[in-house]
């Protein structure tokens, strides 16, 4: 009995200070907790365990009340958002076994299902949309192929019959394969016209530009191919995250027995673009601050540190369009004075054993070719073709030794790299978007 009391003892004295957690030393301490944890998502782990010693050293149980107030909140605006079953477990196990095709299959007799009746008991009026015919509907879903991804795929989860028009249609797989691969830049292709005279048709490249002349190779499904053949992505950037601690001296006259040490993070971001460039940049600054200034049409990033500066790059990046070329450079000048952070420049191919090879032609040397070498790889069966894996990275000197007749080569260690996952960002679709039109 003594131990059912201690038990309830300390359950009774959380939930005094869950109840209690309104004070401000409390709120205080879920913010900074919060912030740690955001930090520690953008790899800054010097910074969030110094905000997970401010918000323990207010309340050494602010772990416990962060899952006690935040997490049910989460789950309940997930159920409300996406169904009361979107934050329910599920077995992977069993979901594995599942033959997706065939399940989307039996969803094809279906008749998409509306409420009767509204809230108050009256009739509901069918929808004229029902009575569209699958072919109507599969056209509306190519635009927002091109348009909007996303509402294609929102579309296609809102019930039975719709995950069947979404995801089941041939004519939909293939209008992502031609809107994807077209625009990839390959090294065969690249090598093949390589001091060609004569025009070359596009089919009869090593890679062909029809993908009619592809999808057999991949047991003519284009679902197959999306899936399994591997491509840059265009509307967001490539994230490296980079943390690994320096070993310091210790103080002269010290009685210390170890060396002090120190978390270092960087990131490298990687933009790709359909013509063949892309830039790249080598900061400390998190995404939040470098994606929205982060174009080839900029020479060096303009951090974001608030909204009220947010306002203000937005107006300096529409200034091309409005300055002349004189202000413009002037403006880049003041910006290299406050930030060091330049946007290189270089371009980039893929080859069909599915490696990336990007090449950095304006880089912090300007005497040296920077070359990067990556293995296209997937992050699980969802995020397919997401991931950069370092396979090597070396300079090559432009001019030509008189003495060997070789260009000499500077080879760097990988040890502290890691590799890159793709972000989406949206405002790049809707750049390429506007730029197919």
């Amino acid at each position: 009995m003594s131990g059912s009391t201690s038990i309830l003892e300390s359950k009774e004295t959380f939930d005094t200070n869950v109840s209690g957690s309104s004070s401000g030393s409390s709120n205080e301490a879920i913010k900074l907790f919060e912030q740690a944890i955001e930090k520690e998502s953008h790899g800054l782990m010097s910074e969030a365990v110094e905000l997970y010693r401010k918000a323990f050293k207010l309340n050494d149980q602010v772990d416990l009340l962060y899952r006690s107030h935040k997490v049910p909140h989460t789950v309940k605006k997930l159920q409300s958002t996406g169904g009361k079953n979107s934050a329910v477990k599920v077995d992977e196990e069993i979901v594995k076994q599942i033959n997706v095709n065939e399940l989307l299959d039996s969803f094809e007799q279906l008749d998409i299902a509306y409420e009767k009746e509204d809230e108050n008991g009256e009739a509901n009026e069918a929808s004229p949309l029902l009575n569209l015919p699958n072919d109507i509907w599969i056209s509306i879903l190519e635009i927002l192929l091109i348009s909007h991804p996303e509402s294609w795929f929102n579309y296609s989860i809102t019930c039975k019959k719709n995950a069947f028009l979404g995801f089941r249609s041939s004519i939909l797989w293939m209008k992502l394969c031609n809107l994807v691969f077209p625009q990839q830049i390959y090294e065969e292709n690249q090598l093949f016209t390589e001091g060609s005279l004569n025009d070359i048709e596009d089919d009869d490249l090593p890679i062909p530009k029809s993908q009619e002349l592809i999808v057999p190779q991949y047991s003519h499904s284009w679902k197959k191919m999306l899936n399994e053949r591997p491509f840059i992505k265009f509307s967001g950037c490539y994230i490296s995250v980079v943390n690994y601690y320096s070993e310091g001296g210790r103080a002269e006259f010290s009685n210390s027995w170890t060396n002090p040490a120190r978390s270092i993070t960087y990131y490298r971001y990687l933009r790709f673009y359909p013509d063949g460039s892309c830039i790249k940049v080598l900061t400390h600054l998190d995404p939040s601050s470098v994606i929205p200034s982060l174009s080839r049409r900029n020479r060096f990033l303009i951090p974001v540190h608030s909204e009220q500066q947010q306002q203000q790059q937005q107006q300096t990046l529409q200034a091309p369009h409005a300055q002349s070329n004189q202000s413009q450079a002037q403006a880049a000048q003041s910006h290299a004075k406050s930030s060091t952070h330049q946007i290189f420049k270089g371009k980039w191919n893929i080859t069909s054993d599915e490696e990336l090879h990007v090449t950095i032609t304006e880089g912090s040397v300007p005497t040296y070719d920077f070359h990067y070498f990556f293995k296209l790889k997937s992050s699980g069966p969802i995020f397919r073709h997401n991931k950069l894996a370092w396979i090597k990275y070396f300079a090559l000197k432009k001019e030509i030794d008189e003495a060997t007749g070789e260009r000499e080569i500077s080879e760097f260690t990988l040890k502290n790299e890691r590799p890159f996952l793709f972000s989406k960002v949206r405002r790049y679709h809707d750049e390429i978007v506007r730029a197919a039109i």
